[in-house]
């Protein structure tokens, strides 16, 4: 148990002795007024504070869920009170102040669950995320809430997230960061990187919920990139920008479980990477991109080591298992679907990932994991070109 669990199990046993002494009826109806304070909370908070992305954003957002929550249980217990005090009979009102306290503890525990389902998505809630992550109590929780419970707070997940990057672990799901040796800078200056990243461009689109998006995808055949489908999802016309000219493209194939996706264009562009998948933990690699909408950006990383990760896909449903590398780099919003390269230019992974508990960690899906889809690459058996697919609604 961490510092956040000792403090959990302290307020737990408070509200379950304010349940006792205000009994179930009461505490019933005062339950029933904290979730759907909670709920409504949840609701509105994204309209209120707009887009996540800032430490104000996530902490308003907070301010709004508990106040709604605390509302909503004040105006609902009063009614209970009314009721509670109509019984006489005392076994009764022994019966009724158990119920009230064991009541009041799993409601404090399902409340604390779903902040900490919001909070754990916030780099900028820093060690306090890791804490909420780590927690045995919430762990425990999460384990006896129903499939699918997670999906119901994705808006307020969306809010409280510090980047666009998809979650790549289950709620609280313990990270695993493995130490590995320094980077090497040195390795920016190798002429096959450099070469590598002719092959590298910068996508944009303006997706479904009304917002722009941007990425990074590579060359994987003549006319065909490689991206993540949470770069390009509910976008209906991605465009590559090649020497400055926006040319637009066609997503050819969409995977919101791995979270790949493969577009088409038609314009001159550099030469298609290659994959490998002889890379190895404490390798040291390269990450291409166009971070935070910017230029071209070539970050030296190390490969931490390689993981299966156990998620929901982009969409924060059902479970999906990834096979990454851990990167020891700086990954940032827009790396999202480039290549990690090694110093022979081939691809070792594809970016999808940035930890949010540790600034230095990244995740990028393995060659081996992406590789079977290079098929979308070209044309269909028969030679006809693959159809235009949809991309869904947006992920963020």
């Amino acid at each position: 148990m961490n510092t956040l669990d000792w403090i959990l199990a302290l307020i737990v046993v408070m509200y379950a002795l304010a349940g006792y002494w205000q009994g179930l009826i009461a505490g019933a109806f005062g339950v029933v007024g904290l979730l759907l304070g909670g709920w409504l909370g949840i609701v509105v908070a994204p309209t209120v504070m707009g887009h996540g992305g800032s430490v104000g954003t996530s902490l308003g957002a907070l301010f709004i869920v508990i106040a709604s929550a605390s509302i909503g249980m004040a105006l609902f217990q009063f009614v209970g009170v009314q009721l509670r005090d109509r019984l006489l009979w005392q076994p009764v009102r022994l019966l009724d102040h158990i119920g009230g306290s064991a009541l009041s503890a799993a409601a404090a525990l399902v409340v604390a669950w779903a902040l900490g389902v919001g909070i754990q998505g916030s780099l900028q809630l820093g060690s306090f995320s890791r804490e909420v992550r780590t927690s045995a109590l919430l762990g425990e929780v999460n384990n006896l809430m129903p499939g699918g419970a997670t999906g119901l707070l994705r808006r307020f997940n969306d809010l409280m997230a510090s980047s666009n990057f998809p979650q790549y672990l289950d709620p609280y799901a313990p990270e695993r960061i493995v130490s590995t040796g320094p980077v090497d800078p040195a390795i920016l200056a190798d002429p096959e990187i450099r070469r590598a990243g002719a092959s590298v461009y910068k996508l944009r689109g303006a997706n479904s919920c009304g917002r722009g998006v941007e990425g990074t995808g590579f060359l994987i055949a003549p006319g065909a990139l490689m991206t993540n489908a949470h770069v390009v999802a509910g976008v209906g016309q991605p465009t590559v920008l090649i020497n400055g000219t926006s040319v637009d493209a066609q997503v050819v194939y969409y995977n919101p479980d791995v979270d790949i996706a493969i577009l088409h264009f038609y314009g001159t562009a550099g030469a298609p990477l290659h994959f490998t998948t002889s890379a190895v933990p404490d390798q040291k690699v390269a990450i291409l991109g166009y971070p935070e909408d910017g230029p071209f950006n070539v970050q030296a990383a190390r490969i931490r080591a390689e993981q299966r990760l156990r998620s929901q896909n982009i969409y924060g449903q059902g479970t999906v298992l990834r096979d990454t590398f851990s990167l020891r780099g700086l990954i940032r919003p827009g790396n999202s679907g480039g290549p990690v390269v090694d110093t022979n230019g081939h691809v070792v992974g594809v970016v999808f990932a940035a930890s949010v508990t540790d600034a230095s960690t990244g995740y990028a899906l393995t060659a081996s994991q992406v590789d079977g889809y290079l098929k979308y690459a070209g044309s269909q058996p028969d030679g006809q070109p693959w159809p235009t697919v949809s991309t869904g609604d947006c992920a963020s």
